[in-house]
């Protein structure tokens, strides 16, 4: 049991020491391609919306 402990307290060190080493590293087109992601998703979204809203249009005019 005390050997999964350390086990375990290890793995996190070695993991939390590997994340903190990488958070120090930018990528300077990461700010350029969030803003096409964020643009895409909107465009996604807004499609999205209005094909549901035609649809409960339908159905609401359709069981009415």
């Amino acid at each position: 049991m005390m050997v999964s402990v350390i086990a375990v307290v290890v793995i996190s060190l070695v993991a939390l020491v590997g994340t903190l080493s990488l958070t120090g590293k930018s990528d300077s087109d990461y700010s350029a391609a969030t803003r096409g992601n964020l643009l895409n998703l909107s465009y996604i979204y807004i499609g999205l919306a209005l094909v549901l809203t035609v649809g409960i249009i339908y159905f609401v005019i359709k069981s009415a």
